[in-house]
């Protein structure tokens, strides 16, 4: 086998699997994922940058999930993207994550997160974060109008650690967004998401990553909707892991249109950390 060869074999195998990972998604928010022996190389010490995070993407079957922005279109089935984590100081994290979206013919949808998190005292964490979705070809319609959904938030988490676990009850309020309450569309504009993600160990090569999030149009409510996502890990070499869950969108009530909705998908992959 001569070097050219091996090199196209190379590519290949490198393309499979950065075609193949999965994290557990909905929509642009941060993809929660428990990383216990998580390495902090803070540019301020190091003097350099390092950064962490996986490629990533995800076969979803059986799915509802829709493909576009206004909630239309076939299942979403395939995922693909990056999640990469900079630690500016001990203390600040950026991170940064890209996510596109496949309904098995066409690329429908691209989704960017970006936050950056200030730890301003023990278990106590300031978190800034921007989220966009956009369609790829389709477009999204609202009102009659074109559209995709932005938003800017502020919050705070309460992160807690022991051996072989963590646990982050959070909120944020929402600025400058257009993203809107109900699975339908019809609610008024999101003020405020809270919720809660645990992490923990299942035994030395596994671990459980679970979130869920409230979506509230008024301040302090118990919320119009709900995301809930659960995802599994199974370290099969130090660059390779397998990876399974589900994921659950979900009106906690109906709209004023009467109606209330509910999306899922299960979730199939590997997921490359680095």
């Amino acid at each position: 086998m001569n070097l050219r060869t091996r090199r196209k074999i190379t590519f290949v195998s490198i393309l499979s699997v950065f075609c193949l990972a999965a994290p557990a998604v909905s929509q642009a928010y941060e993809i929660f994922i428990y990383r216990p022996l998580f390495s902090k190389d803070a540019v301020s010490r190091q003097g350099k940058i390092v950064v962490h995070g996986d490629f990533f993407g995800q076969f979803q079957n059986p799915s509802t999930f829709p493909s576009f922005n206004d909630l239309t279109g076939g299942p979403d089935r395939w995922n693909y993207g990056f999640r990469t984590y900079i630690f500016l100081t001990d203390t600040t994290r950026f991170l940064a994550q890209l996510v596109t979206h496949d309904d098995t013919t066409d690329r429908t949808k691209f989704d960017w997160h970006f936050s950056l998190r200030q730890e301003v005292a023990r278990n106590i964490v300031l978190i800034l974060g921007h989220d966009s979705d956009h369609d790829s070809d389709h477009l999204s319609l609202q009102n009659g109008m074109g559209f995709y959904t932005n938003r800017n938030y502020i919050g705070v988490g309460l992160p807690f650690e022991g051996k072989g676990f963590s646990i982050e009850p959070f909120t944020w309020f929402f600025h400058h967004t257009n993203q809107r309450s109900h699975l339908d569309l019809s609610g008024n504009r999101l003020r405020q998401e809270f919720g809660l993600r645990v992490g923990a160990s299942l035994q030395e090569k596994a671990t459980l990553s679970f979130q869920i999030v409230f979506q509230t149009e008024p301040y302090f409510s118990l919320g119009q909707a709900y995301l809930m996502d659960g995802l599994i890990r199974v370290e099969m070499a130090k660059w390779l892991q397998l990876a399974f869950g589900a994921s659950l969108w979900s009106d906690v009530e109906a709209s004023r249109l009467g109606n209330q909705k509910q999306f899922y998908k299960f979730i199939w992959g590997i997921a490359v950390p680095f």
